[in-house]
């Protein structure tokens, strides 16, 4: 038996107006048939749970295309369209295959498209036959819409928040599959889409709290025929039709069940709405003070409106104002995205004193640029690769970086947009954030992973950015009405969802 495998994964934010493009996801990774195994064959991916249950049932996998592009803004249409015909050229190549693997972010938009994970599902459903197997892995994060869970035969999400369930996720789709391959199992779905959207910190995570209450609760309704449950907590920054939390169970046969399940789902995610909107956030020249003041760093704070992570740029500098205003007690380690800061810094080669304009490049609506007067202690190329426990093994191109330093402040200038999260970032440039006071990260929640052996506090900030939780300070205009926050006294019965 063969069964192919894909990723195709970006995360958009539709309030952030410059596009991703092709070069966005070759700057990540762009690879195909036996390069993508090499790629990702041992990280924590979805991928990599693919092949390892592919493996042990002794089915040969097929690799077709695997892409990620870091979040930001709409995809262009071109680019959207490549990379479709690119893995449906693939799929069409490798034909007959016996099922078919997807790894999906479900976030995606493009310039024209609301739902082009949809697209995918769909395009991908109409190139096999109507009863070869198609399983879906999503974050859980995914805008899930009707015509995903329509095209596809299972549709399975990840449950932990920050994310370092990416290969188990890819393995529970994977023996979905090999369940329909060797054992005759008939997936059936039932999907209920919640009118309800919440900031996307401080309690969208797996420590105790109503995100942590829901993942328990998915994960207990496997039992029996219930193959797989999952919620959807959708992130918050898509102004689009159909959007909104979403539960999905799929069972052996058995629709009424599915049903059952993600309804008492869905009646639990919009029993917790209010517990999501506690929010924790400190002004910027506050957390600052509890740093400076507390016994141990590092201090980890983070400057979650400018999150990579989230779609933002990076390049927001109202934090990196503020320290450097600051009478700081110990070395602070921040970062901020500006590729040509980077070129002028390196031309000017380590050891030498620099006036630079940083940041506020790209974020021109919440931000303006810095003043940065300092010493270059880093100048060239850079990479990392994640430890920790969340894309643990996977590789980020950081461009052409510089390290300034001003005082006890070393500004990390970055080449290129990457996911903040993990010590590795500072550690490529010689910067160690165990033996630092304060260490800033753009990131709501995925930083936990990498920085929970070592932080001492974690302060949220109250700062400016394009991927702030002050979600009635967005332009939401496409939403469906009535959604709760913004329509408080709405009512919901998941019944008839």
């Amino acid at each position: 038996m063969r069964v192919a495998i894909a990723e195709l994964k970006q995360e958009t934010n539709t309030f952030v107006p410059w596009p991703t493009t092709l070069a966005d996801f070759e700057a990540w990774h762009r690879w195909a048939g036996e390069e993508l195994i090499a790629g990702l064959g041992e990280t924590n991916s979805e991928v990599a749970g693919f092949l390892d249950v592919l493996a042990g049932a002794g089915i040969e996998a097929v690799p077709l295309l695997a892409t990620f592009a870091i979040s930001g803004g709409p995809v262009t249409s071109d680019t959207f369209r490549t990379l479709l015909d690119d893995l449906l050229a693939r799929l069409e190549a490798a034909a007959p295959v016996d099922g078919v693997l997807l790894a999906l972010h479900g976030a995606m938009v493009t310039a024209d498209e609301d739902d082009p994970d949809g697209v995918i599902i769909s395009a991908v459903r109409a190139a096999i036959d109507a009863d070869v197997p198609l399983v879906v892995s999503m974050d859980l994060h995914a805008n899930l819409t009707r015509r995903g869970v329509d095209e596809s035969d299972a549709i399975v999400g990840f449950r932990t928040s920050p994310h370092i369930d990416q290969r188990d996720t890819g393995q529970r789709a994977a023996r979905i599959m090999v369940g329909m391959l060797r054992d005759g199992l008939r997936p059936v779905q039932a999907f209920v889409k919640i009118p309800m959207v919440v900031p996307a910190s401080p309690h969208m995570h797996h420590l105790p709290g109503p995100f942590q209450r829901l993942m328990r609760a998915a994960a207990a309704a496997e039992t029996g025929d219930v193959l797989s449950a999952s919620v959807f907590t959708v992130q918050p920054w898509l102004d689009i039709v159909e959007m909104g939390f979403a539960t999905v169970a799929v069972t052996d046969g058995d629709p009424d069940l599915a049903a059952a399940v993600a309804r008492d789902l869905a009646a639990r995610a919009w029993a917790e709405r209010e517990a999501f909107l506690e929010l924790e956030l400190a002004p910027i020249d506050e957390a600052i003070a509890r740093a400076v003041a507390a016994p141990a760093g590092p201090v980890i704070l983070s400057d979650l409106a400018d999150g990579t992570g989230a779609g933002s740029p990076g390049d927001a500098t109202a934090v990196i104002t503020r320290l450097l205003a600051a009478d700081l007690n110990g070395p602070a380690y921040v970062c901020v995205r500006d590729p040509d800061a980077a070129v002028t810094a390196i031309a000017a080669g380590l050891g030498a004193a620099v006036s630079l304009s940083v940041g506020a490049k790209l974020d021109t609506v919440y931000n303006q640029p810095v003043r940065l007067d300092g010493v270059v202690t880093f100048a060239g190329p850079a990479r990392f690769r994640f430890g920790g426990g969340g894309y643990t093994g996977v590789e980020m191109d950081m461009g052409r970086c510089a390290v300034v330093r001003a005082g006890q402040v070393s500004v990390l200038i970055l080449g290129n947009a990457v996911m903040t999260v993990d010590p590795a970032m500072y550690r490529a440039v010689g910067l160690e954030p165990a033996e630092a006071r304060i260490v800033v990260v753009k990131s709501h929640i995925q930083f936990r992973a990498g920085y929970d052996e070592i932080a001492r506090e974690i302060i949220l900030l109250d700062s400016p950015g394009m991927s702030s939780d002050h979600l009635e300070t967005l332009p939401f205009r496409r939403i469906p009405r009535p959604m709760f926050p913004f329509d408080r006294e709405l009512e919901f019965d998941p019944a008839a969802g």
